[in-house]
This record gives structure tokens, sequence and C-alpha cells, in this order.
């Protein structure tokens, strides 16, 4: 293990929960593993890398007339184990942050319920073609308490202009790896 691996790691993570936030979800999928990868939130699991590139093109539409359900701007102090041979890795780390937390697009109407969501990542990662990436990616709630609501309808802001494009990510196109 040494400290590259270490960045490169924590930025793929924070290049996943960002790219909800600004409306990339086609680009997540391009962060797993190609060899049996699995997506898992709250048992909600899906597992291929096809089945996982069409799971994250479904919450694409989620929130058909905003641009993003997910804030995305969690607080995490992430545990990284590293193999000596640096071929795996497993994260763990309780996060928390701001979610609106209904994925049903026919349930998914405004005004949202917007959630304070702690959770716990359990994650294995592998390195392939030079790059780490998401083998395992299980998320579990452990709380999530209703705090405010958000009323789409009636806000001028970013996402309910479908303006999210415009905000600087800072990874490019194609996933925190493509530079």
């Amino acid at each position: 293990m040494n400290a590259d691996d270490v960045l490169e790691i924590e930025q793929l993570k924070y290049f996943y929960e960002q790219a909800y936030a600004v409306h990339r979800h086609e680009e997540i999928p391009h962060i797993f593993s190609q060899t049996d990868p699995l997506f898992d939130i709250a048992g909600d699991t899906v597992t291929g890398f096809d089945d996982i590139r069409r799971k994250f093109s479904d919450l694409a539409k989620v929130s058909p007339r905003e641009d993003s359900f997910h804030t995305g701007w969690q607080i995490c102090t992430p545990l990284i184990d590293i193999e000596d041979d640096r071929a795996q890795a497993r994260i763990i780390a309780p996060t928390f942050g701001y979610l609106v937390l209904n994925f049903s697009p026919e349930l998914f109407s405004p005004p949202y319920s917007v959630r304070a969501a702690f959770e716990i990542w359990d994650d294995l990662l592998v390195r392939e073609h030079g790059a780490w990436r998401i083998r395992e990616l299980h998320a579990r709630f452990m709380m999530a308490q209703p705090i405010w609501v958000w009323d789409a309808e009636r806000d001028d802001t970013y996402a309910t202009r479908r303006e999210m494009h415009l905000v600087e990510h800072p990874f490019p196109r194609g996933g925190a790896s493509a530079r």
C-alpha cells in the first residue's frame, strides 16, 4: 500500500458520490470492475456489469423534472485496507449526508422528503488494468431521519433548471481514472 493507492481509492468513492449530484449516472458504471461486480444499496442488489449499467441508467430517470435526487455531499473518514500485493482493497466507512430516498419513478414527485442519512459502506475493490475499480459496493442505511421538505416545483436552483451539468466536477468525463 502507498499513498497513491489511498488517494486513488478516495477519489473513486468521491466520484461515485458526486456523480449523482451532477447527474452523471451513466458514467458511474465505469468505476466498477468488469469481472463479477456487485452493487448493493440497502438490499437492492444488482450483479454483473451490464445490469449495473442498466441500474444507473434507470436511476437517472427517477427524477425526470429535476437533475438530481442525491446531494452527494457525504462526510466520511474511510478505513482503507489494501493488501500487500496491491491486488485488492477494502473500504469500511461510516458516512453522513443528505438524500432524497425515494427511488421509485411512480412515487417520486414533489415535495420530496429530504433525510439526513447515516450509512455504512463496506466495499471491495480490485486493481484492473492499472486502476482501482469497485468489485462490490455495499451501503446500509443505519438511520435516515427526515429533516426538511424540498418543494422542487417552487424552487429555482441548478437542479430544478436542469443545469447541474454546468457545475464543475473535479473528474473528467468517463470516470475518476480517465486522466
